[in-house]
């Protein structure tokens, strides 16, 4: 069975460009370039969420990790791609709770590829940011700010 990812990207090249890259490693993609139109489209289940932390200039991947989870389960993983390291800063508690993984934009498709595969193996996988600096998956070497979810 083919694990579904629901992606929030409002960059509309870029979201469809993650949706063919997706598909091509076999996953079903249920995109929407904005929250009200990833939760009219969502099945009821899915495997993980893929979600921009700004959404049409506003702060709504957090929302989105939360009112998915609470439609879908609450065990989602989900996997936020961001460039806003400002707002990253702020809200590392938040995401920290959330235990949500961050790849840094731009990354690449082997990293997208390499996190979105770890993300669907809820038993192995662990909160790690990506991409500025790639992290190993071991706990001691995890930023301080995402080592903290794995408490």
């Amino acid at each position: 069975m083919r694990a579904t990812i629901l992606l929030l990207e409002d960059d509309v090249v870029l979201q469809d460009l993650l949706r063919e890259v997706l598909q091509d490693e076999g996953y079903q993609v249920v995109a929407a370039d904005n929250l009200p139109h990833l939760l009219e489209a969502a099945p009821a289940q899915a495997d993980l969420l893929v979600t921009d932390l700004l959404v049409n200039f506003q702060m709504v991947g957090l929302q989105a990790i939360q009112e998915v989870r609470q439609a879908i389960g609450a065990d989602l993983p989900a996997l936020i791609c961001t460039a806003a390291l400002r707002q990253l800063e702020m809200l590392e508690p938040e995401i920290a709770q959330l235990r949500a993984q961050v790849l840094h934009k731009p990354f690449t498709i082997d990293e997208l590829v390499d996190v979105v595969r770890e993300a669907l193996r809820p038993t192995e996988a662990l909160c790690r940011t990506v991409g500025a600096e790639s992290v190993p998956a071991e706990p001691h070497l995890i930023s301080p700010f995402l080592r903290t979810s794995l408490v």
